[in-house]
């Protein structure tokens, strides 16, 4: 996992935690559980560079209606700097807004997939091992099933509302954490403890 950095222009909404969803594929000796995590990462564009542009062009709208006098105007070019003033502004809100989200949106992705985190959890069944990654190792880790005493969703370590649930692993070696409190929902770790335990029962 590392950082990107967004450009000085780009306000973002980033609030704590990660989406995460869990996918799940099957062969006839395997089971696989792709757990993967993204930031929930917003841009800010409509609400930042949209009044801004809004508010230039009302600038130069007044900046035009005092250069040209329009008060001494005929009624139809009143109307028309009227007409102007209530049109324009929300005009190029909407412009600014949509260049702005066409321009963020790749640096979007891209913070997006530098934060995301990602567990891989390989059941085979014909060899009788458990095959895991998780997001800060590089390469595969083994368990037969006979050295796995048990999988829960448990507490962390310092958590004070009993909602912070890591994914453990319980084995012959010690604890091994799957998922930390950041990577899944409560539910998605209660669930995915369940299918675990089903497989390595059957």
């Amino acid at each position: 996992m590392s950082q990107h950095r967004r450009p000085w222009w780009l306000l973002v909404n980033k609030p704590a935690g990660l989406v995460t969803t869990i996918q799940e594929e099957s062969t006839p000796n395997e089971r696989i559980f792709v757990i993967r995590g993204e930031p929930l990462v917003q841009g800010l564009a409509w609400l930042i560079w949209g009044p801004v542009t809004a508010l230039v062009v009302v600038i130069a709208l007044t900046g035009l209606a005092i250069n040209f006098n329009i008060r001494e105007q005929g009624g139809g070019m009143r109307f028309l700097f009227i007409a102007a003033f209530l049109i324009l502004p929300a005009l190029a809100w909407g412009v600014a807004t949509i260049v702005m989200n066409r321009l963020s949106a790749r640096h979007l992705q891209a913070e997006r997939d530098a934060e995301a985190q990602k567990c891989v959890i390989r059941l085979n069944q014909a060899q009788g091992q458990l095959i895991y990654q998780i997001p800060t190792a590089d390469t595969e880790e083994y368990l037969a099933f006979h050295q796995i005493r048990g999988i829960r969703a448990t507490p962390a370590i310092g958590a004070r509302d009993g909602k912070s649930l890591q994914l453990m692993l319980h084995t012959d070696r010690g604890k091994i954490v799957l998922l930390n409190e950041a990577l899944g929902t409560t539910s998605q770790k209660i669930d995915l403890a369940r299918e675990l335990e089903a497989s390595l029962r059957s």
